[in-house]
């Protein structure tokens, strides 16, 4: 019996849009957005319907002779119809979509209203499925948690990582807090909730990123990366095949076509902002520039950068072997640029302050600068073809360096401004790097797993022969494929003082980032549920139980957890150190503690974790209310202890689970379609970032992250305590 062969995640167009086209759908998708689940025509079948059965008893004369006899049972049908969509939506909004019920309950037994809501889920998937943004508007507003509910829990988290006479002094702060400022507060932040869909995502995109004057690489990256198997293309053949892939990825995001995870049960805003925009620096803060679907991306290669199109001058998409041909062209050129220019796009790692007047100065100052700058920040996104040979997996030194590469560049390789960085190293591996502000890791480890799925899984790579002659660029391909335009920058007074300064500067802080790439086959999620515990939950008590003996001690630690269920969210803060967490680390560590002690908790642990992880998805977080709060407070101009005390701690500890998104990769056939994951830089001068995935149910993928500077942390030290965690947690459960 032949296997199913695994389907696009988005359709194969064939040409790039023109003004009108994409006027059309976009005004469909407008329609679709705020009817469904009926759709724009039906919605409009329906009008006519009523409206002629209105007129039923009228002669045509009357009314070709008299409009207003026309538009009056055209107004009352479009107002009745409409109205009863609209009492639809506000059901499926406040009851359907509103609904967290499932999340409190055991699934094995779930509650008649659960099965009321699933049955309804079915028929609602059955009868209108849901284009990507169908739903967005209908996805409830993110509730505010009570003040004193937010403050409790703040107090429990930092419990075991504050000191006892800190935490004295915390808990006093906080009774102020509560019977003072914190309540008039309360209630601006109250006002928000009321008149906004989110009262958190705006401050959040301005304060924590936007308004952010640190350099983008490492701070604010985060880095994609692929396979753990061997490549079958060329560099030449991959780099083709990501500038055809994600040019139909960008072209059905904006179509809307682009096939949503959570069956339009999650938020999908912030997807149109990972291609084709960039965000833009400022002297005291920066915005984002959305473009609509462009037709060519960036290609950077040997410190030059191109503009290649990726469809022909009537609108047409280029093939892959097409596009081969393109980039073939482009890399045995002899246009190479050279000595600083060759590191203008460094420019884009300095601090943001500095490149807005860099940029001012450089680009928009010049004519011929400024037209170039407006290819780059308009691209669809931009490929690095490196010229390293050393991304492997075969050893933890090239797993490291593959993944750190990834995060960082080299400094002239990367466009850090774009959403998304591409990058080819000459062995044909890839990766990519994600500018966070606009979108999150899971956003963009979405659209990394629909490009494997395509590229490993949909389309048949040639043999090794026919790559290399495919690769070949006749005189007929010159004339008929529009090549690679180089974009010849003009040297600007100050320019190649900047260029170096900036170029040194992100070597140094390169050079500081101490990763270690952990892939751990051993075992995977498959045998954390024979011992009938969370996975996340396990990865985290043995995170908790590594740093204790890295260092002596509990800190507060930051977990991304997801609230994407509700309209325009991003993310909120779970805090893994509980005092269950805690109890299980000072047991283990505890010689004389029997082993069914330290199962029983760390099943409790766990336990704990899950149901903080429900806490967060139902919007019972902590951390962005309290972050809400030190906002108004500043931009009110209120004094705060206890909320100066919130915002000086240090995140010592950072982690995040990269979850699987789309379960179109069949991770558990073979250990070489294993994803590898992603990283991203410690928050913390003396802390650890660690990024983790699990690979099916063979394995654990974790990128540990630290400072060489800091004499407190040691990646490498930290990843042998990761690795002996993982087996002492498991060894609990031998018998």
């Amino acid at each position: 019996m032949s296997e199913k062969k695994p389907k696009w995640p988005y359709p194969r167009i064939a040409y790039h849009p023109g003004k009108f086209e994409r006027f059309s759908y976009r005004t469909y998708n407008w329609f679709e957005n705020r009817l469904w689940p009926v759709r724009p025509v039906p919605f409009l079948a329906l009008i006519t319907t009523a409206t002629g059965y209105q007129l039923k008893n009228f002669d045509v004369q009357d009314l070709q002779t008299s409009l207003h006899v026309v538009l009056k049972p055209l107004a009352i049908s479009i107002g009745s119809v409409y109205a009863c969509v609209f009492l639809l939506r506000h059901f499926l909004k406040y009851f359907f979509f509103s609904y967290k019920g499932y999340l409190k309950e055991n699934p094995k037994k779930p509650s008649y209203w659960t099965i009321i809501w699933g049955a309804l889920r079915r028929v609602l998937l059955k009868i209108a499925p849901p284009q990507l943004s169908s739903c967005d508007r209908l996805l409830p507003n993110l509730p505010l948690p009570s003040l004193d509910d937010t403050v409790e829990r703040y107090l429990c988290t930092m419990r075991h990582v504050t000191p006892e006479e800190d935490y004295i002094q915390l808990i006093k702060i906080s009774n102020k807090f509560l019977s003072s400022e914190g309540r008039t507060l309360q209630r601006f932040a109250w006002l928000l909730h009321k008149f906004s869909e989110n009262y958190v995502t705006p401050f959040w995109e301005k304060y924590i990123y936007l308004a952010g004057r640190y350099s983008l690489a490492i701070n604010s990256s985060i880095a994609h990366i692929v396979m753990y198997g061997d490549n079958d293309l060329t560099q030449i053949y991959q780099v083709a095949r990501i500038l055809y892939i994600e040019t139909l990825a960008n072209l059905s995001l904006d179509r809307q076509k682009y096939l949503a995870v959570g069956e339009g049960l999650l938020s999908t805003r912030h997807y149109r902002n990972i291609y084709n925009g960039c965000r833009i620096p400022g002297k005291e803060c920066d915005h984002f520039q959305r473009n609509p679907p462009s037709r060519h991306a960036l290609v950077v290669h040997k410190g030059t950068w191109y503009k290649v199109d990726t469809c022909d001058e009537n609108g047409k998409l280029y093939s892959v072997d097409e596009l081969v041909k393109i980039v073939s062209e482009m890399m045995n050129r002899n246009d190479k640029s050279t000595g600083f220019m060759s590191k203008i796009a460094s420019l884009t790692t300095d601090r943001r302050t500095e490149w807005s007047i860099n940029r001012q100065k450089f680009f928009l100052e010049n004519r011929n600068n400024k037209k170039l700058l407006k290819v780059i920040e308009t691209a669809q996104f931009v490929v690095s073809v490196d010229e390293t040979d050393a991304w492997g997996v075969e050893t933890v030194e090239k797993a490291s360096r593959y993944m750190k590469d990834t995060l960082t560049g080299d400094g002239s390789n990367r466009w850090f401004d774009k959403t998304m960085n591409f990058a080819v190293c000459a062995n044909g591996r890839g990766g990519a790097t994600g500018e966070h502000s606009p979108c999150d890791g899971a956003e963009l480890g979405h659209l990394c797993e629909n490009f494997l799925n395509i590229d490993k899984q949909i389309l048949v790579s040639p043999s090794r022969e026919e790559q290399l002659e495919n690769e070949k660029v006749l005189d007929e391909d010159r004339k008929t494929l529009k090549l690679a335009e180089k974009l010849n920058f003009e040297i600007v007074d100050g320019m190649e003082s900047e260029v170096e300064r900036c170029f040194e500067s992100h070597l140094k802080a390169t050079n500081d980032i101490h990763m270690h790439s952990i892939i751990f086959l051993d075992f995977g999620k498959g045998k954390l549920k024979t011992c009938g515990i969370s996975p996340d939950g396990f990865v985290q008590m043995a995170i908790q139980l590594a740093y204790y003996k890295d260092q002596g001690k509990f800190t507060q630690t930051y977990e991304s957890g997801s609230v994407r269920s509700f309209a325009n969210s991003r993310t909120e803060t779970l805090r893994p150190v509980t005092d269950a967490s805690c109890e299980f680390v000072e047991a283990m560590l505890d010689e004389k503690s029997e082993k069914k002690i330290k199962r029983k908790l760390l099943k409790e642990a766990c336990e704990a974790h899950v149901n903080n992880c429900k806490q967060i998805m139902m919007g019972n977080g902590v951390d962005r209310h309290l972050f809400v709060l030190c906002v108004l407070a500043k931009g009110l101009g209120y004094s705060s202890p206890f909320l100066d005390y919130y915002s000086s701690q240090k995140w010592l500890l950072s982690t995040s689970n990269a979850p699987n998104m789309t379960n179109s990769i069949d991770e558990d056939c073979s250990v070489n379609n294993i994803v590898l994951g992603g990283s991203f830089g410690a928050v913390a001068q003396d802390g650890y970032g660690i990024c983790y995935r699990f690979g099916g149910n063979q394995a654990i993928l974790m990128a540990i992250t630290s400072y060489h500077s800091s004499e407190m942390t040691d990646s490498d030290r930290m990843a042998q305590h990761m690795k002996e965690a993982f087996h002492s947690l498991v060894a609990l459960f031998d018998e």
